[in-house]
């Protein structure tokens, strides 16, 4: 009997050893256990993040624990809510040998109709649930969706980016290679987008190159050369760029200059 007994604490001694120490199998321990939590992340491109454009991948990722082991083998219920309080997703994913459970999922493009069902944008709501040894364990968190507004930048084979900013210096024999950059309200690359161009002399009151139209490529860049040869002295010249484009259901201009100086050459 005494035998027994010894061997019955010995088990448990060791049940409670393992407790606190490396990894906790689901269902191995049947009493109530200390300090059991879980924590729930949002991460985006494999970091934590509280910003997420439409379109972006979202990767929620539970961590389980018991004391400082970790929970294997346990279920969790990941449950996500839009902005606009609509169940979105629901899905369990069971922890893995570190207590790691995650799911992955894409926020839709907003619906274009009006503002008013754009329910995409705004600040989503996420939550972890964890049901062990009796007991119901859950994490929250949230994150924003927002769209960012579209972009322009214009800069030359030498310098450039930023609103007047330099584009460097070149001489009267010189080609001048001019790059237009747009980029949309996901801050991806737009290809396809008709693009104004003007350049001037510093201080000149009117367009040295007559206002042109151009195209963006597959890579969301337009592009111009030419040969600064008016006036043959030097001088600095004004570059604008302008798109017109949609954004918030609103058409918009977007802008952007840049100076470059010229010097006589040889």
């Amino acid at each position: 009997m005494n035998t027994k007994k010894e061997l019955l604490a010995t088990s448990l001694l060791a049940i409670a050893l393992a407790a606190g120490l490396g990894t906790l199998s689901f269902g191995l321990f049947s009493g109530t256990p200390p300090n059991m939590r879980i924590d729930v992340y949002a991460k985006k491109n494999g970091a934590t993040s509280d910003s997420f454009l439409p379109q972006d991948q979202v990767l929620l990722e539970a961590q389980a624990y018991d004391g400082n082991a970790s929970i294997a083998g346990a279920p969790v219920t990941f449950e996500v809510q839009s902005p606009n309080g609509t169940d979105f997703l629901m899905q369990t994913a069971t922890t893995d040998s570190l207590g790691t459970a995650n799911v992955t999922f894409q926020i839709p493009w907003p619906t274009i109709l009006s503002p008013q069902t754009t329910w995409e944008l705004g600040t989503w709501q996420a939550q972890a649930t964890i049901q062990i040894y009796g007991q119901t364990q859950n994490a929250s968190t949230s994150f924003n969706c927002e769209t960012v507004a579209p972009t322009i930048d214009i800069y030359t084979n030498k310098g450039g980016h930023g609103t007047n900013t330099s584009g460097g210096t070149f001489t009267t024999n010189e080609t001048v290679m001019v790059y237009i950059e747009t980029r949309n309200e996901l801050n991806e690359t737009a290809s396809g987008q008709l693009v104004g161009f003007q350049e001037y002399v510093w201080g000149g009151s009117s367009f040295f190159y007559p206002i042109a139209t151009l195209t963006t490529n597959a890579s969301g860049i337009a592009t111009l050369n030419f040969n600064p040869t008016i006036p043959d002295t030097a001088a600095k010249y004004v570059c604008i760029a302008t798109w017109s484009t949609v954004f918030n259901f609103e058409d918009i201009n977007v802008t952007d200059s840049m100076m470059f100086t010229v010097q006589l050459g040889p």
